[in-house]
């Protein structure tokens, strides 16, 4: 589990030092073997342990491609997934095609989620948190509906 969010600088490469709050359990998880891909709905990118990344492979190899939904999730998710590792000084390349669709320039909001971390643009961050407020209580009787049809299925 990944918690908080985090600011960090891009050096003129594209890479930012992973923060604290996050390093240690990133080397636990995968040794320090990444993958960085495109998130299909927010403009922002998922940063997966290797192994979790992995796991999302393999469901993704599951669904049928005969369905037009499913192989643009797969374009999407697969077709912009790209292996990347912290290197020596805890660094992470984002790789500038990357970068460009989520409008990262010089800075990165690093965020915690249950299996992974997302990467976000601040100015974009900020832009998407009055909307997300705003729908706070439409998504939270949503998730309680989904929990009794499914309270097993559900990680709150």
């Amino acid at each position: 589990m990944f918690r908080g969010i985090s600011k960090a600088s891009l050096d003129d490469r594209g890479r930012f030092a992973m923060p604290a709050r996050f390093r240690d359990a990133l080397k636990s998880r995968s040794d320090g073997k990444l993958v960085i891909t495109i998130d299909r709905q927010d403009k922002c990118l998922l940063l997966y342990p290797d192994a979790e990344w992995t796991a999302v492979e393999n469901r993704l190899e599951q669904l049928s491609n005969l369905r037009p939904a499913v192989r643009q999730l797969q374009r999407m998710l697969v077709g912009f997934a790209t292996d990347v590792e912290l290197d020596s000084n805890a660094r992470v390349l984002i790789p500038p095609i990357l970068r460009r669709y989520a409008e990262i320039d010089r800075t990165v909001m690093v965020m915690g989620q249950p299996n992974k971390l997302e990467l976000w643009s601040e100015d974009v961050l900020n832009a998407e948190m009055p909307l997300w407020r705003s729908q706070g209580n439409e998504a939270f009787e949503s998730l309680k509906e989904l929990a009794e049809v499914q309270l097993a299925d559900i990680r709150l």
